[in-house]
Parts: C-alpha cells; structure tokens; sequence
C-alpha cells in the first residue's frame, strides 16, 4: 500500500512536496478506512487549476510506466521551476516491509536514475542506461536501458517477476492490478472494459455488485436481448452490454444509456479488480456524471469491502468531505501559490473535532482551498 508520495519539479509542484497517507490518531471510519495504519486512499479537493490531477498523475505514472505505456518523464517536468531535474519518491508497505522507489530526471543528459530499497537495504539501482539488481544473492544487469522504460519494470519481467524476493513481487503485482481513470474519457461510452470483463467472466458477478449497490439495474452481454415485448438484436457477429431495469426489463444498447449508467458500468470491472485483489484505483474528477449518493455509496463500498486496497479520487462534490465518508486525514486540499506552485495540506491538520460539518467548515473558509469568486 502507498503510505507516502513526495514530489519535486513535478508539473505544478515545483517544490518539494510530501503526501502522507498514513492514519492519524483519528478514531472515525478507523475499521473500515484503514490498513494496518495506512490509509486506504485519500480525496484530494480544491479550486480549479490547483494541482488535483497533477497529483493523481504522480501515482498514476509509476502504473502505466510498469504496463509500458509508452510514457517519458520528460513531459512531467514543472515549467516554472528552478531545478532541472524532475524527482519522484513513492514509499509503499508490503508485506510489512517499508519499500522506498526513487525515480531522478536530470535534463542535462537526459538521464534517468532509479533507487529501490525495502527496509533500508539497496537492492536496485539504474543510473542512464546501466541498471543493477541484487536481491538475495541473485544480481541481474542491463547495460541498453532506454529512458522511457524502467528497470523495476524491466528486471520484473526478465526475472519471472521477482520469483527470489517475495516483496518485490507483491510490489509488482500490486501496481499491476491498479488503475487510472480519468472521470471524462469518452472511451466510457463505448464499454470496452465492461464488455471484455462479461466476455471472460459472463455476467455473474456484475449483477451481484450491482445488486449490492442496490443499483435498480442488471446487465446483459450477448448479440440480443429482450422483455416486455421488446427486443434488440445486433449482427450475428456483434455482441455488446445491455441494461435492463430491475422495474421494467425494457433491454437497452450500452451506447444509448445514460452517460451516469455508461460510467459507471464500465468503471465496475475495476472496481471488482481492486476490491478482490490487492491495487489501487486511481480516479480523476470522480462523480461528475453520478448522483451524490451514488457516490458516496462506491466510496463507503470500497472502504468496507475492500482489504489492502486504495482508492484515491480528485472531485467537486463537496458531500464527499464528510466524516462519513472520508476521514480528516484522508481529505487533501490543493491549492496554487503562483511562483511557490501547488502545495497540500490535510483536513487533519486543522484538528477539527469528530462530530464537526467538516462540508460546512471546508465551505466556510476554516480550512483552504476554497475558490473565491466573489
């Protein structure tokens, strides 16, 4: 699990920057929010333009770098900072054991450099294209590293993903069951994900989660459908999503649905992912197409059914910053400081008290990250 993020030159943060996700001495949600006193996850909330998805990025960049999506450093890099080199620090807890990744991009050149310890010992280091790997008697080395893969990847897949260091391993695993949405992506609409998740494992078990979500829906994946003297049917060689509503089973294209259903429906593979099975669920602007209930309910779902898994969401909905919903110290607020970049701050911080508004104490002005349009 993710206990720390620190950031430096990175987009908007152009200083050193220091997310803590580990739990404060706060006793509210504690049995379903944490994780052997890691958080499990965090909200971050404030105006427009403050840094929210830049810190979501920062988590999401070492996801698609381990799947090889092609990304380069290079492009995170903060325009207005005053050092030339881009640092990324992720601390995680697996298998109790504290894992510190170090991630350097030095522009003068453009080199690379990678630093991986698990409980102080140095056991992978990658310096340009030459990386070295030392675990329990077993070494590895590169000597053609290109600067847009990384050698934590790299010596992963090269040595059957870590077979002679058991933490590495589950390090391994965990970012490769995490996921990154972003809120708006129009590929949502087309249900590409909920349709490979009903061709490899049927139906089943979506209903089930919708059913718990009390969603007032069920789903069906075939090249027809039909009820209530309805039906629809697609080319023989064509298969794809169908809603029914539970109180009028009335078949409907996933592509003719709402954009709240298409989101969420598509977003439900995921979910299932990283509540079964250790990873991280990355969300940016979470909600914008769901009922605030609704989102409230996915997030209290996840806490409570889920076990080392995290779930972390930039959003506007200001009903999430609710001590039903999210702890104090779960509740990141950003905001911008012109030259200084962004910068955070935790609800928790400002101490307020368990039975507090914390909705109605963010709107008023006693945290931050408040926009002042008056």
């Amino acid at each position: 699990m993710l206990i720390k993020l620190t950031l430096n030159n990175f987009l908007s943060f152009s200083n050193k920057t220091e997310f803590d996700f580990t739990a404060t001495k706060y006793s509210i949600l504690s049995e379903s929010n944490v994780c052997k006193s890691v958080l499990k996850g965090a909200m971050f909330i404030g105006p427009n333009a403050s840094g929210k998805t830049n810190a979501l990025k920062a988590i999401g960049l070492l996801i698609r770098l381990m799947k090889d999506r092609g990304e380069n450093i290079k492009n995170y890099h903060c325009n207005f900072a005053k050092t030339r080199v881009t640092t990324i620090e992720y601390t995680f807890l697996i298998n109790d054991k504290i894992v510190e990744y170090k991630i350097d991009y030095r522009f003068a050149g453009n080199s690379l450099t990678e630093n991986l310890l698990i409980d102080g010992e140095n056991v992978l280091n990658r310096v340009g294209s030459h990386g070295t790997l030392n675990v329990n008697g077993y070494n590895v080395e590169e000597d053609d590293l290109d600067n847009e893969t990384l050698f934590l990847r790299t010596a992963s897949f090269n040595t059957g993903r870590f077979p002679q260091e058991p933490t590495l391993r589950k390090l391994v695993d965990y970012l490769l069951n995490s996921y990154y949405i972003d809120g708006y992506n129009r590929q949502a609409a087309l249900g590409r994900t909920v349709s490979k998740f009903a061709e490899e494992n049927g139906v089943d078990k979506l209903n089930k989660y919708l059913n718990d979500f009390n969603f007032g829906f069920s789903v069906e994946y075939g090249n027809q459908a039909e009820g209530e003297n309805y039906k629809i049917v697609m080319g023989s060689d064509q298969k794809g999503i169908f809603f029914k509503r539970n109180s009028f089973p009335v078949p409907s294209i996933f592509y003719s649905e709402s954009q709240g259903n298409q989101v969420f429906a598509d977003m439900l593979p995921l979910l299932i992912n990283t509540i079964e099975k250790p990873g991280m669920l990355i969300i940016d602007e979470f909600g914008n197409s769901f009922h605030n209930k609704l989102s409230e309910k996915i997030i209290n779902y996840f806490m409570n059914n889920s076990f080392k898994s995290q779930f972390f969401i930039t959003s506007h909905d200001t009903n999430l910053i609710s001590n039903s919903v999210f702890r104090p110290d779960q509740i990141n607020l950003i905001t911008f400081e012109d030259s200084s970049g962004s910068r955070v701050k935790r609800v928790s911080t400002f101490k307020p008290r368990e039975a507090q508004n914390l909705e109605k104490m963010y709107l008023g002005g006693m945290f931050e990250g408040v926009p002042q349009y008056d």
